[in-house]
């Protein structure tokens, strides 16, 4: 007794025939055990049967487009089915099986999705809403209202909602599951990581005056981007993991060095530097405070400099 099961695209089984014959027969045409209803299988394309070790074995009758084992490109007169790997006939994947193939233990009920990835979920979630909370009221200079932190609230939460549905629905058509689960979780850990790079960001800026922070935050934040997208991707379809991860990789270079060359423009035009634009209590600054001496010193430097620029600059034979 041989199984024969049509696979769909995720890999699912859509048909099961069990034939009883040793030499199963399968194509389009009506004279075959197993009739498939692909313009691209030949009217008698397949044979299945085993040799003299017993194996089960597929042989292509001479059609047109051959027969292949799973996405390999490479045609093959025969193959030795191991009931794990599918072949390929036409556009339609097949898996071929005997009775005696063992199959996965049951999986117990109630037990396949753990309870970790829900409560990390719920955890990060709650402390995206408190850290915005605490950053609205830190940034308050006014009575504080109910609405002040319920619409913002309300606004993050439909915008990762949005978000993950999107990728949840590409999954969905591509993988055959949605995996909302763990689009959530990717989510929530991307802004969860650019938060704590804005804010250790602002901290260093201003108690270290490092001004490359400031003035390449964008970059870290498109790297985050691009991270998040990846792994996104990777839960809607997990092959060409290397062809995903070079377009990423060449959409973030192209964004960040569009972006670079806006700011250098927006800088040429305005002659305005990036700086810090969070000011925090003066304890947290640790950067060595400057005297008024050091200050007039490096005035008086920067005039030398000035003075000397104008004197080559300025016309032959013209007296000061």
């Amino acid at each position: 007794m041989i199984w024969v099961e049509i696979l769909s695209k995720h890999r699912e089984v859509a048909g099961r025939f069990r034939v009883d014959a040793a030499d199963v027969r399968i194509g389009r045409g009506y004279d075959n055990h197993v009739i498939l209803d692909d313009p691209y299988v030949a009217a008698r394309h397949l044979r299945i049967f085993r040799d003299d070790e017993g194996r089960l074995v597929a042989e292509d009758l001479g059609s047109a487009n051959g027969l292949y084992l799973d996405r390999s490109k490479s045609r093959k007169p025969q193959l030795i089915l191991d009931g794990s790997q599918p072949i390929r006939i036409g556009q339609t994947w097949l898996r071929v099986r005997d009775a005696g193939h063992d199959v996965e233990p049951e999986r117990l009920a109630g037990r396949e999705r753990g309870v970790l990835p829900i409560a990390a979920a719920i955890v990060l979630g709650l402390a995206l809403l408190v850290i915005d909370a605490v950053k609205i009221w830190l940034g308050q200079t006014s009575e504080s209202h109910l609405s002040d932190y319920l619409v913002p609230s309300l606004v993050l939460v439909g915008a990762v909602v949005a978000w993950v549905g999107v990728w949840a629905l590409l999954s969905r058509l591509f993988a055959g599951r949605s995996h909302f689960l763990r689009h959530l979780l990717i989510a929530e850990a991307g802004l969860f990581a650019f938060w704590i790079y804005s804010e250790a960001g602002q901290f260093a800026s201003f108690a270290l005056t490092w001004s490359a922070i400031s003035t390449y935050g964008y970059v870290i934040a498109w790297i985050v981007l691009a991270a998040i997208v990846f792994l996104h991707v990777r839960e809607v379809g997990r092959t060409h993991q290397l062809i995903k991860g070079a377009v990423v990789g060449l959409l973030l270079i192209v964004a960040i060095a569009v972006q670079t060359v806006q700011r250098s423009e927006a800088f040429a035009n305005s002659g305005r530097a990036d700086v810090s634009q969070v000011l925090m209590p003066p304890a947290l600054r640790l950067a060595p405070v400057r005297d008024d001496q050091a200050f007039f010193a490096d005035i008086a430097r920067l005039k030398a400099r000035l003075d000397a620029d104008r004197a080559e600059l300025k016309p032959a034979g013209v007296e000061r």
